[in-house]
């Protein structure tokens, strides 16, 4: 596990690039995001979705409505928010993390039952505070351990 501290919007926006640019390839295939409205949870998707090849052509937002989004990114990213969802999960959901060629972020991570995670998962808690947003990850799979061990090396010290 591990805590981040970031400042403002531009430190979330750099954590959703760092992201992209790390978990193509690193074996996790699912982000699962949990935090209060207005927390930052689709600032962070937003930035990493945009930072991925294909991002320029996706026109990011909460899925809080629509319940999926999928983004024509390298990999295919399907965006879900289970606010509105609590007990009756969407196909699509399923299907996404059953896929290992998407790479599926789950909004409202709480009402996810364990049982349909996949393997390899980072766990992303946003608490908004006075003017910053406290994230902590926690990793679940090995893979998920080696990314988040990378995460922790090159974040800077004083942002943690």
């Amino acid at each position: 596990m591990a805590g981040i501290m970031l400042c403002n919007l531009e430190q979330t926006r750099r954590m959703g690039r760092w992201l992209a640019a790390n978990l193509p390839g690193s074996g996790v295939r699912a982000l699962l995001l949990r935090g209060p409205l207005g927390s930052g949870k689709t600032t962070l998707i937003s930035a990493l979705v945009q930072a991925l090849p294909g991002g320029d052509a996706a026109e990011v937002a909460s899925p809080s409505f629509t319940l999926c989004n999928h983004y024509p990114t390298t990999p295919p990213v399907l965006h879900c928010d289970l606010y509105r969802s609590a007990g009756a999960l969407p196909d699509e959901i399923l299907d996404g993390l059953e896929n290992p060629a998407v790479l599926t972020v789950v909004e409202w991570a709480e009402y996810l039952p364990p049982a349909d995670w996949p393997e390899e998962i980072l766990d992303i808690s946003l608490q908004a505070c006075e003017e910053s947003r406290m994230l902590t990850l926690k990793a679940h799979g090995l893979r998920a351990v080696a990314l988040l061990d990378t995460l922790c090396a090159q974040w800077p010290k004083n942002d943690r």
